[in-house]
């Protein structure tokens, strides 16, 4: 799934490309993947809108339109934002050809000139599972891929910001994201660190790769327990979680199967991951072989050597 990293990634990619295009119509491919308002309202009210900002808010990619509405984007496991340039067609003839195949594929994308750019070659094979695409007044195309289709976009007048996320933690990025409400927060809970770092209402944007990470930086057990934290440990965890996000971006996000950026690259941050899928590896810090174990239902890595279970 996207993380923070990820989504940050994608909405700075965006905000250099397409704040001040407009929208001129949206065609749905899957209607459920629409969580407000109904599919035929979603059209109707995103019509004609212009691009104003990108924003991102944990682990939500926002775009503010004219018409004071905020279009909001969860992509979940598999969803991804891939900006098609000028000179390229839809076909949807695999709708009425074969609707199941159509379920499962989406529409295909075909030129319509000879020009054929090496971006364009990079990202052809990503446009595969298109579930929703805003046609730009440019020519563009911005098309929402998700084989999964676990994503959600959802339209909302911009006054509705926090119903639409509501829930949502500090955002670990954020001034407001200090030693001392990381500590209040920790304290409330009685539970395991891994569990509390995948808590959105705890910190907005983590999951499972940067939980990992910042346990490692931290050397800080996964079951640790978050009430038997010392101040000292928790500034270590709170440099820990800004400082493996900081990193992730600079890398572009971490790319194991389906995350792609805007033009369909993967990110490079996969090459500076510490623990998180490197179980049998020797640890980086103390030469103790990686291990894994669940928590949570979550594949969890960790160093048994640096990242012992104690004060418990």
């Amino acid at each position: 799934m996207p993380e923070l990293p990820e989504v940050e990634y994608t909405a700075r990619q965006l905000r250099a490309s397409v704040v001040g295009a407009e929208i001129d119509t949206a065609e749905i491919y899957w209607e459920r993947i629409v969580g407000h308002p109904d599919p035929a309202d979603f059209r109707a009210e995103i019509a004609a809108q212009r691009i104003e900002a990108v924003r991102r808010r944990g682990k939500y990619l926002l775009l503010d339109l004219s018409g004071n509405l905020l279009l909001s984007i969860h992509r979940r496991m598999t969803g991804n934002f891939l900006l098609l340039p000028p000179g390229w067609e839809i076909d949807t003839s695999l709708r009425e050809q074969d609707p199941q195949s159509w379920s499962t594929r989406g529409p295909t994308f075909y030129q319509t000139h000879n020009t054929h750019s090496n971006q364009e070659s990079s990202y052809s094979h990503e446009w595969r599972y298109c579930r929703a695409c805003f046609n730009l007044g440019d020519g563009r195309r911005l098309l929402f891929t998700d084989p999964r289709k676990f994503g959600r976009i959802e339209l909302w007048p911009r006054e509705q910001e926090e119903t639409a996320l509501h829930g949502l933690g500090p955002e670990p990025l954020s001034e407001s994201f200090t030693v001392e409400s990381l500590a209040r927060s920790l304290a409330q809970r009685k539970t395991t660190l891994k569990q509390a770092l995948l808590d959105q209402n705890v910190i907005a944007g983590i999951g499972n790769i940067y939980a990992d990470e910042a346990l490692f930086a931290a050397a800080l057990h996964p079951l640790r327990r978050t009430d038997s934290l010392t101040l000292a440990e928790i500034q270590k965890l709170h440099k820990g979680i800004v400082a493996v996000l900081t990193l992730a971006i600079e890398h572009g996000g971490t790319s194991f199967n389906d995350y792609r950026d805007l033009w369909g690259e993967a990110g490079d941050n996969y090459n500076h991951v510490r623990v998180y899928h490197q179980v049998g590896k020797p640890c980086v810090r103390c030469g103790t072989l990686i291990e894994r174990m669940i928590v949570a239902q979550r594949s969890t890595h960790y160093c048994p050597g640096c990242q012992q279970l104690t004060g418990e």
